[in-house]
């Protein structure tokens, strides 16, 4: 079947469903499979209509007899089942042209990369988690019989999930919206979507007017590089809401251990410092700095002569470890660098 086709059969699939895509949209037909438009198109236009009956998550029909620990791994057992139906696959319109298959035989290798070259960053440190626990569930889930599959597929279902996922509103499950899960990210978006009051139909629409051959965006959210690296496989060059987090922890043998611990846990501050763009502390890491470097008692929720040299020597400890990633051609993964480094110094230059 030819690609040209296989869009074909993929957008009288959304019609064929109840939904809607604009005569000037089409999904480029390149790698990226961004949305793109092939005449211009007014402002606050509908773009494409999505009916609910194709929004895969828990709340789904086709999703009621699978029953697992998480949402996301509900979404996985169902996306397996239906991706190896294949045909008979009422969903295979949709898995057609996500390159399951594809994914499967390149992900490890893309990993792998991006692990050796972030290897010493909180970013490699994520990944090597990430992926130690996708080991320990597939080899559960595989040993209790629910999925039969490899590894490698069962991880490119997962990366799937996470990097098309949309953020629907507070208390809408994890939710996959065919076609409008091929939209690109942009900080400054063209495009956005909503929920229907009335249909509770998922609508993308035009927020200026597009010129032809426009790509279409959407904002994927207030993400980090890291985040974004993490999660889509991509950084941007210039990225507003970038930030540094560096996880932090107390030492066996501090004195005022459980005091510390208490008052952390007290104040509900998570164990790990926050620096914005301009390597300023949020006032939650900030406040989790004047109990992690108190000496005594009386300093250990205030400002003392060792938060200046905690924080110094902290900052300088991870610009080496970021130093020791390898220079690589890789464009996203040194924008991810580049941007760790400098926000990291800047913090060293507000201290000093």
């Amino acid at each position: 079947m030819s690609l040209d086709s296989e869009y074909l059969n993929f957008y009288e699939w959304i019609k064929k469903n109840g939904g809607k895509i604009h005569e000037h949209v089409k999904i480029d037909t390149k790698e990226e499979r961004g949305l793109f438009t092939t005449d211009s198109i007014e402002s606050h236009t509908a773009l494409a209509i999505v009916p609910w009956s194709l929004v895969v998550n828990i709340q789904h029909p086709d999703l009621s007899t699978i029953n697992t620990d998480t949402e996301r791994q509900a979404l996985i057992i169902f996306l397996l089942r239906e991706y190896n139906k294949e045909k008979e696959s009422s969903w295979y319109p949709w898995l057609k042209l996500l390159n399951i298959e594809k994914e499967a035989d390149e992900l490890l290798k893309i990993k792998m990369h991006l692990f050796n070259c972030v290897e010493h960053s909180t970013l490699g440190q994520a990944l090597s988690d990430r992926y130690q626990q996708l080991q320990e569930e597939y080899e559960y889930l595989h040993q209790a019989g629910t999925i039969e599959t490899s590894f490698e597929l069962f991880c490119a279902i997962d990366h799937l999930i996470w990097s098309r996922v949309l953020d629907l509103p507070e208390n809408e499950p994890l939710s996959l919206v065919p076609f409008i899960d091929f939209a690109n990210h942009s900080l400054n978006a063209n495009a956005r979507w909503f929920i229907d009051d009335d249909t509770h139909n998922i609508i993308l629409r035009s927020e200026r007017t597009l010129n032809s051959n426009e790509e279409i965006t959407i904002c994927y959210g207030s993400k980090s590089n890291e985040e974004l690296l993490y999660l889509y496989g991509f950084a941007l060059s210039i990225n507003s809401n970038d930030r540094v987090t560096i996880p932090v922890s107390l030492k066996p043998d501090d004195i005022l251990l459980e005091d510390k611990l208490q008052l952390i846990q007290q104040l509900n501050l998570p164990p790990r410092l926050t620096l914005d763009m301009n390597g300023n502390l949020s006032n939650e890491s900030n406040q989790l700095v004047k109990i992690l470097s108190a000496q005594t008692q009386a300093t250990i929720n205030q400002q003392n002569e060792h938060y200046t040299p905690y924080l110094l020597n902290l900052f300088n400890e991870y610009l080496n470890k970021l130093n020791l990633c390898p220079d690589n051609d890789e464009t996203f993964t040194k924008y991810y660098l580049d941007s760790q480094k400098l926000i990291i110094q800047k913090a060293i230059d507000n201290l000093k």
